[in-house]
């Protein structure tokens, strides 16, 4: 037990509690905020285990992850598993499966990704508390903000700025993708942006449609080399003359009040 408790205090993100009823590791993801828990019990939990080959030993160690959770972050979690069964020589078992099985990324997640659609189907109130958008679209969302960090590293030297997502909305519930460049800043544009907020020194916030402003500067823009499609970044050499122009240029109005959402209201299918 206390190899397994030293293991996963090693894990960022990972708070350990116990009593007399389990053992719980307790994982929120550091830059996403999602959650899981992993958890040890002094019974069994699987039912009939009876029908289950008797050459495994029930070591009374589970995983317990919201079935409605962005496939980005399972993904993750799935590496995790997969840390613990190298670490400890643990199989894996759910209730999908006829038997015990060795650890295999891809059946676990097309398991997940079967139950997380039967569950949508089944409870359709609850789906309705999220914007479900594409797969990949959220994951490249949770990508950048899980990488954000390692990459402004590597743009630190360049004096170029990796700004956070808006996630808001407007009058009609419509939920929008946006992010936030100051006035003679040079910075990376997040992939999948429905606005830019361009703060002007003199106090103007200009609402630009990013669809508009890459259709004006895309010859002078760049793709972030190894990263995800659609994340542009100003030269610096252009930087000076882009920020000119977007602070004289009339750009279409955007006439829509908006209010901010949270990361946690956006799912994938």
């Amino acid at each position: 037990m206390v190899e397994v408790i030293d293991f996963f205090e090693t894990i960022e993100g990972m708070e350990v509690e116990m009593d007399e009823k389990s053992v719980r590791f307790l994982y929120t993801h550091p830059r996403l905020g999602y959650s899981c828990v992993f958890f040890i019990t002094p019974k069994s939990q699987v039912p009939n285990i009876q029908r289950l080959s008797p050459q495994y030993l029930e070591v009374n160690f589970h995983l317990r992850l919201p079935i409605l959770s962005p496939n980005y972050f399972v993904k993750h979690v799935i590496q995790l598993i997969k840390k613990v069964c190298d670490r400890f020589n643990f199989f894996v078992l759910s209730e999908m499966f006829e038997d015990v099985l060795s650890y295999n990324a891809e059946r676990i997640f097309k398991v997940f990704e079967m139950v997380k659609r039967a569950y949508i189907e089944k409870y359709p109130n609850e789906a309705n508390n999220y914007v479900f958008i594409k797969d990949e679209k959220l994951s490249g969302i949770l990508r950048y903000i899980d990488e954000k960090d390692a990459l402004q590293s590597y743009y630190d030297d360049l004096d170029t700025l990796l700004p956070k997502y808006y996630f808001i909305k407007d009058e009609q519930e419509q939920s929008y993708i946006a992010t936030e460049w100051k006035e003679h800043d040079t910075i990376v544009f997040p992939p999948f942006l429905d606005y830019v907020l361009f703060h002007q020194t003199d106090g103007v916030i200009k609402v630009i449609s990013y669809g508009e402003f890459v259709e004006k500067f895309n010859k002078q823009l760049l793709d972030v080399p190894g990263f995800l499609q659609d994340t542009k970044v100003i030269p610096k050499k252009h930087s000076k003359s882009i920020n000119k122009k977007t602070k004289k240029m009339k750009w279409t109005p955007i006439t829509k009040s908006f209010t901010k959402q949270g990361l946690n209201i956006f799912m994938d299918l």
